[in-house]
């Protein structure tokens, strides 16, 4: 189990953190730094968030119920504390868009999005062709 969350978090991860980057440099090339910036930063957190919850999920699972359901929180609460940081940056430091970095948060969930919606559609019209 451990190699295949390791492979999952890599895969998305890096993807998550290209898509953060290639749409920053866009931003910058059009002259907005501060989305350019808001953007990185979130998808780096979002990519970091992702990755601890990777490796948290083994420790989760326990014998115990009460000490389980500990983990758990602990767990939850340390991923918001992550998530947090890219956010109070934003919003005290005008170097960072707060709307970018929002989208940058949630680029690993984008990610996942488009690589499933695309893997639908992509299917679902090769069914159509096929049909007679």
């Amino acid at each position: 189990m451990d190699r295949a969350v390791h492979e999952v978090e890599k895969k998305y991860g890096s993807r998550a953190l290209l898509l953060a980057i290639g749409v920053g440099l866009l931003f910058l090339v059009l002259g907005h730094k501060a989305v350019c910036r808001g953007l990185v930063l979130g998808g780096l957190f979002s990519t970091i968030n992702f990755v601890l919850m990777g490796q948290m999920l083994q420790y989760r699972l326990s014998d115990n119920r009460r000490r389980s359901a500990l983990k758990s929180f602990l767990a939850l609460a340390l991923r918001y504390a992550v998530l947090a940081i890219p956010l109070i940056l934003s919003v005290r430091s005008d170097r960072f868009d707060l709307a970018a970095t929002v989208v940058g948060i949630f680029m690993v969930q984008l990610v996942i999005l488009i690589e499933h919606g695309a893997r639908f559609f992509f299917r679902f019209r090769q069914t159509l062709n096929q049909r007679p």
